[in-house]
């Protein structure tokens, strides 16, 4: 990471999300200005060191003042509140704001044949046009593939550590590349902390996050390190992935089976699972390698497997 640190005036909505929580930890860490928004009614507390405003995200003039001189808006929204981003990315390009991170904090929005199968990959994009549209701010959308602490706690990856578990698609052996939330927020605040010159090579780009290149043996393997267990305390299985996809297809399939769409294409050859290729630098971000033996272990621990 360049010798000269830059600290840049962020402000966060969702701070109190599963990735909000998470990116707020981080900019405070690496010493941003960090201003929050925030409902009324919201019980959320936050450290001395964050600006605070709460008002309503509908109310222009509320968002236009809680954004007057601030670099960067990220938005940690929830899935089921994209809309909730359109008065928020008006107000930022009426108030100036550089920088604006939208709701992506997911799979390759680029990808063509992962966006033909998961149609909610598409949902995304008419906020980042706005941004360009409006003329003011550039985009940055982050890419991280599913969380793996939020993963591994609901068995999304197949591995249920809980009940000793493997559910592999197909061979099990295909690699992608997976994001703890903690490094999510870490990796945002160290680009935001670059130069100027640096930073702005990002606008209307895609950055690609990565904690592990593994596949859902090398899950299982690091799993059975950290319970101290073998393969024969395990009860392992296999599915087609195209199985998996044609089930979700079936007018009779629920929310589950479509949802299981994209863990099953993250492991299947040639859907966007893999893009090791794009990962950002983390030895010039000042971010060390993580240890997937270490978080498993934790994550045992905390689940009582």
């Amino acid at each position: 990471m360049a010798s000269t640190k830059n600290i840049r005036n962020i402000v966060l909505v969702g701070a109190n999300g599963t990735i909000g929580a998470p990116i707020l930890s981080a900019l405070l860490a690496a010493g941003h200005k960090t201003t929050v928004l925030t409902r009324p009614g919201s019980n959320a507390k936050f450290p001395s060191a964050v600006t605070v405003h709460v008002g309503a995200y509908s109310d222009e003039d509320f968002v236009v003042r809680g954004l007057k001189d601030q670099d960067v808006l990220i938005l940690a929204l929830g899935f089921n509140a994209y809309d909730v981003q359109i008065p928020l990315i008006k107000a930022a390009a009426k108030a100036g704001v550089s920088y604006i991170v939208p709701c992506e904090f997911g799979s390759d929005p680029t990808h063509p044949k992962l966006n033909a199968e998961i149609q909610m990959m598409n949902v995304k994009a008419p906020f980042r046009k706005l941004i360009e549209d409006l003329g003011v701010s550039s985009w940055i959308g982050v890419v991280n593939n599913p969380w793996v602490e939020f993963s591994i706690r609901l068995g999304l990856y197949g591995i249920d550590l809980k009940k000793r578990t493997a559910a592999f698609y197909d061979n099990g052996e295909v690699k992608a590349n997976f994001t703890t939330l903690t490094r999510v927020g870490e990796t945002l605040a160290n680009m935001f902390a670059l130069p100027e010159a640096v930073l702005s090579k990002f606008k209307n780009e895609f950055v690609y996050f990565s904690s592990f290149y593994v596949s859902q043996r090398d899950f299982l393997a690091s799993a059975m390190r950290a319970t101290g267990t073998t393969e024969k305390d395990w009860t392992i299985t296999s599915v087609s992935s195209d199985q998996v996809l044609q089930a979700a297809k079936e007018p009779s399939a629920d929310l589950t089976a479509r949802m299981m769409t994209l863990f099953a294409l993250v492991f299947k050859e040639g859907y966007g699972g893999d893009y090791n290729s794009k990962v950002v630098d983390y030895e010039k971000l000042g971010l060390p390698a993580e240890d997937l033996d270490a978080l498993m272990g934790r994550l045992v621990r905390e689940l009582g497997a």
